[in-house]
């Protein structure tokens, strides 16, 4: 029998992380608690509590002033197909109405029929990549993929690649004009974002990247990043899900989408 309670609407704060993780656990997502930890702390969470449980949330993370990525919409099994995850990007992309921000996000492919209804547009393709890294060689941290990600992705979010390259075990492959960014998840080690100014650049910083990752690692390649996808096959990764990129209040990519190959993951942009 379905629930009969209607949810509580609250705004997530640190305490409720453990809870927050518990969803995407149960999603088999990559995220871990500092990942929601950057949203609590950078944007809003919005959720849904019944019982003392939550059952349901979504995420809004403002990039500038011009936009803000829409994430983390998940409902645990048994509230689904109850109309929560619509309410609560509702609540998402009021928060950034009334700030004049626009609205992007990366929609799985039964998502983006809902979001479609919801007034979002499809402006370009990301397909999900899983394999194994070689482990063969560390890499240092740099400083200088901040302001390399502001031009490409058309924002500034060091804070962001700053809180990525603070955990243990992230780091950043750089090369001139370009880099890649590794960081741990629960399940993976993504690759991502990646800069590069051409596709030659593109495909040594990947094939870096993959050399300094550990074990399993997930690359979620824009479209304008396709010509890495038969690098990726070389090395033994296998396309496994598409998304597609949308956005509400915007007609194109903010930046230099032909920088942008790949993405910080979904929940990022």
């Amino acid at each position: 029998m379905a629930p009969t309670e209607v949810p509580q609407r609250i705004e997530l704060t640190p305490a409720n992380i453990p809870d927050a993780e518990k969803l995407s656990i149960e999603a088999g997502w990559n995220q871990t608690a500092a990942d929601w930890a950057v949203f609590i702390k950078y944007g809003k969470v919005f959720g849904l509590l019944t019982q003392d449980r939550l059952v349901a949330t979504a995420a809004v993370l403002p990039y500038g002033e011009e936009f803000g990525w829409i994430s983390m919409v998940i409902v645990t099994a048994a509230w689904r197909l109850r109309g929560l995850a619509r309410r609560l990007t509702g609540d998402c992309i009021e928060n950034l109405r009334s700030a004049g921000r626009a609205a992007l996000l990366d929609a799985t492919q039964d998502g983006a029929a809902v979001y479609a209804a919801l007034g979002f547009a499809p402006l370009c393709t990301m397909q999900r990549w899983t394999g194994t890294g070689r482990g063969n060689a560390p890499v240092p941290r740099h400083d200088e993929p901040a302001r390399l990600d502001a031009e490409a992705f058309g924002a500034d979010r060091g804070f962001l690649l700053g809180n990525f390259l603070s955990r243990p075990g992230a780091a950043a492959v750089t090369r001139p004009g370009g880099f890649a960014l590794l960081r741990p998840g629960r399940l993976a080690t993504q690759i991502g974002p990646i800069v590069a100014p051409d596709a030659d650049r593109a495909r040594d910083l990947l094939d870096a990247a993959i050399d300094a990752a550990s074990g399993p690692v997930i690359v979620d390649i824009l479209q304008q990043g396709a010509t890495l996808a038969p690098r990726l096959e070389a090395a033994g990764f296998a396309h496994r899900r598409s998304f597609l990129r949308m956005a509400l209040g915007r007609d194109r990519l903010p930046g230099v989408p032909a920088r942008l190959l790949a993405a910080a993951g979904p929940e990022f942009g």
